[in-house]
């Protein structure tokens, strides 16, 4: 990048990258860097952390092309295994959860009409839960892409839903029933009632996966 980058501070250390809070050229932007892993080989561990920047980048790039709210895009950095993206300031999804916000219903329809538009793109999110959902007045802005693919499969595409519907459940049973419910209204206003109905299909199926594997382990 041309210029200086100031850091702000650490946001988050994760499984495989650094999220830090950064000032460049007066824009407050947010770089997320891969880091090496010492168990891989050198070369082999910079080709797998430039390849899955590169495709994390072009699907948020895809997002934004097809009406999904997500950090823009300002610069990757392939040598570096970095992305420079824009900074969102809101709380993410799970606060308007725990205070019970009146705007839940129309927060999460939104949310479910961005999920179908990226469904519809032949793209899946991979880690589709309420803590990668920020919240900027009543829009949903969705994050963190580094699981995330491109696929038109039915299966990887329910899954994103079912982790929703699973996160949600377990933190929040009080509510589950009413977001959930918001999540495939905006589903449906999008992708239809026949896709929605395939991806409700297929979770049955996982569900049942589940179930099968969960008894055979006792």
């Amino acid at each position: 990048m041309i210029g200086e980058v100031q850091d702000l501070g650490l946001i988050k250390i994760g499984a495989e990258a650094v999220l830090r809070k950064v000032s460049w050229l007066g824009l407050t932007l947010v770089e997320k860097k891969r880091i090496p892993k010492p168990y891989r080989h050198p070369q082999l561990d910079r080709e797998i952390r430039t390849s899955r920047t590169l495709r994390e980048a072009k699907i948020m790039i895809r997002a934004k092309e097809v009406g999904v709210t997500c950090p823009a895009i300002i610069h990757v950095d392939l040598e570096g295994a970095a992305i420079y993206m824009q900074f969102i300031d809101g709380p993410d999804l799970r606060a308007l959860f725990t205070d019970h916000h009146p705007n839940i219903g129309q927060v999460v329809r939104r949310l479910g009409s961005s999920l179908a538009r990226l469904h519809a793109a032949g793209i899946y999110h991979g880690d589709f839960v309420p803590s990668n959902v920020l919240v900027v007045g009543d829009r949903p802005v969705l994050i963190d892409f580094g699981l995330s693919g491109f696929s038109t499969d039915v299966e990887e595409q329910a899954v994103d839903v079912h982790l929703f519907e699973r996160g949600v459940a377990a933190s929040y049973p009080s509510i589950s029933k009413k977001v959930v419910e918001a999540l495939k209204e905006g589903y449906e206003g999008v992708a239809g009632s026949l896709r929605l109905r395939e991806i409700e299909e297929r979770i049955e199926e996982i569900r049942a996966r589940a179930r099968y594997v969960e008894r055979g382990a006792l």
